[in-house]
């Protein structure tokens, strides 16, 4: 049985401040490799290939360059994964959901992403996720969370890294950032390259 390694990020914020230029969606991805060292070398090529310097970090809302953003999506649509994803429309959701705070806001909707995965495919895997907040804090309410909510962990490892030291993060990042792009700005571009990839999007409305 292949074990697979998973990497999951965010794209968009928790607040409800419309007002105040916070998004109308929120959006978590999740990626899953059977050779996440291979995944990490396609980072490395493209930082080469573009004179990038050794410790980039890829983030979709930082790609200012259309070469180089067509570059990586067009790089990243070859490689070997494939990815889960939710959006929220924070506009639909209840009142109970405003009222949460931010680490489980994050991490409701990063279980509920969890339930997409089949099984079999968690299944002593590798979950890698973004620090939001303290690491250890995530770590244990990432499992209060799954208990709480029923859902059975299959992980192997759950670990907690910084995106910037962390290439398989910074590829769910760019999967979340292009479904935010597509839905947020109406502009598919980007997700147009990795769609084969994504086998199922949940639109969460509460």
């Amino acid at each position: 049985m292949i074990t697979l390694t998973f990497a999951g990020d965010e794209s968009g914020d928790v607040s409800f401040a419309f007002d105040k230029g916070a998004t109308r969606y929120f959006v978590v991805a999740v990626i899953a490799t059977p050779d996440p060292d291979h995944l990490r070398q396609v980072l490395t090529d493209v930082r080469k290939e573009a004179g990038l310097r050794a410790n980039y970090e890829f983030r979709f809302h930082s790609l200012s360059s259309a070469r180089l953003r067509d570059h990586l999506f067009t790089t990243l649509a070859a490689a070997d994964f494939e990815s889960w994803a939710l959006i929220a429309d924070k506009t639909t959701l209840p009142d109970s959901f405003r009222v949460m705070h931010r680490l489980d806001f994050y991490l409701y909707f990063v279980t509920e992403l969890i339930r997409l995965i089949p099984p079999a495919k968690r299944e002593g895997a590798t979950l890698i996720l973004d620090e939001f907040g303290s690491a250890s804090k995530v770590q244990t309410e990432l499992r209060r969370f799954m208990t709480a909510r029923d859902i059975p962990r299959h992980f192997k490892r759950i670990v907690i890294k910084r995106s910037r030291s962390e290439p398989l993060i910074q590829v769910a990042d760019l999967v979340a950032g292009s479904i935010l792009r597509r839905d947020n700005r109406e502009d598919a571009d980007a997700f147009g390259y990795l769609q084969h990839k994504v086998k199922q999007i949940l639109e969460f409305r509460g």
